[in-house]
């Protein structure tokens, strides 16, 4: 089938605590003037799993938007493959890792904490994924479900030892160990491949609060039954929680439509209004938080302001829990309200 001159990108997320969870330690990211789509799931307890995952959110945000036009060089050999654009996200990637990791090594209360990643950033009809840990990425295609990313889990790599390994080795195996995460080491590799969007493809990442409690026919089934992407996910996190929603649930939808039409009247005749430009992407955001007041707490008001700006703002700055004002190199206490820090 030959595909239309023109592609309309439109995508959505939600992201839900789940049932049995009092806190969400999961951030999306839905930013279609970036052509950048994010789930991170963070890992560290109440005080510190939201804050790894919103800095990932946030660092590649602030990224994405410092770094416009610009195109980048490999700097691992597993970045070889990579056109100069995909590595950008791969970057984004790396820098979100430095930033957490600063703040965990300078900030006692945050030690240990990291964050899993998925992400994709979409230029024309190139799609670029990257992700470290078990966060998924899955492509439906004609109703056929793929996953497109290798969780970094212990189960993950035995499988990649072993493919064939039976049910019951499989069961034996614990099922959320992870053994890759942003913000452990100074470093991290990140695993990153790029295909073509096609219209009618689904792009689905998620955190394993939704693909820890469905298969992946359900998953399939939920994401192609509504072209609203919104309301499919909203049934997906229904349906995760249904099962039991034992886990932080998030969802990003990106699919490739084709444009709309007829969108034009002459002569009693329909037309197909002309695009400027190959790829089109809008989003649908009222169910996702914004993103930079996900970092509420991390940064000050005044640093989420020129974040807003699109200024390059520096997160891994270690900062007081309380009130997010920087702390001075070995100080006990915040200068700004009092508490005690490290």
């Amino acid at each position: 089938m030959t595909e239309p001159a023109h592609l309309r990108v439109v995508a959505a997320g939600r992201t839900d605590s789940g049932r049995v969870r009092d806190h969400n330690e999961d951030r999306v990211l839905v930013a279609p003037e970036l052509g950048l789509f994010v789930v991170a799931d963070g890992m560290g307890g109440h005080a510190t799993g939201h804050v790894a995952s919103a800095t990932a959110v946030a660092s590649m945000r602030n990224f994405f938007e410092a770094t416009a036009g610009e195109r980048f060089a490999p700097d691992a050999p597993e970045d070889a493959p990579l056109s100069p654009s995909a590595l950008r996200l791969v970057h984004a990637v790396r820098k979100a890792n430095r930033d957490i990791f600063e703040i965990a090594s300078k900030h006692a209360e945050h030690r240990g904490m990291g964050s899993t990643v998925v992400a994709l950033h979409v230029e024309g009809r190139s799609v670029t994924i990257a992700h470290v840990g078990d966060s998924r990425c899955y492509r439906i295609r004609d109703g056929a479900i793929a996953q497109l990313t290798r969780d970094h889990s212990l189960l993950g790599e035995a499988l990649l030892v072993k493919p064939n390994l039976t049910p019951a080795e499989l069961a034996g195996l614990p099922k959320n160990v992870i053994t890759r995460a942003l913000g452990i080491r100074a470093s991290v590799k990140v695993d990153a491949q790029q295909l073509e969007l096609e219209v009618g493809d689904l792009l689905l990442l998620c955190s394993d609060g939704l693909h820890g409690m469905l298969d992946d026919a359900t998953i399939a089934d939920a994401a192609g039954l509504n072209e609203d992407l919104a309301e499919a996910c909203e049934l997906l996190v229904a349906l995760a929680n249904e099962a039991g929603g034992t886990d932080n649930v998030s969802v990003v939808l990106v699919g490739g439509f084709a444009p709309k039409a007829p969108a034009t009247l002459a002569a009693g005749v329909a037309r197909e209004a002309e695009a400027p430009e190959l790829v089109t992407v809008e989003a649908t955001e009222e169910l996702v938080e914004d993103a930079l007041a996900q970092f509420d707490g991390v940064l000050p008001a005044q640093e989420l302001e020129r974040l807003r700006r699109g200024e390059i703002v520096e997160v891994s700055v270690p900062r007081c829990a309380a009130c997010g004002t920087p702390i001075l190199a070995g100080n006990a206490f915040c200068n700004e309200c009092g508490a005690r820090v490290g």
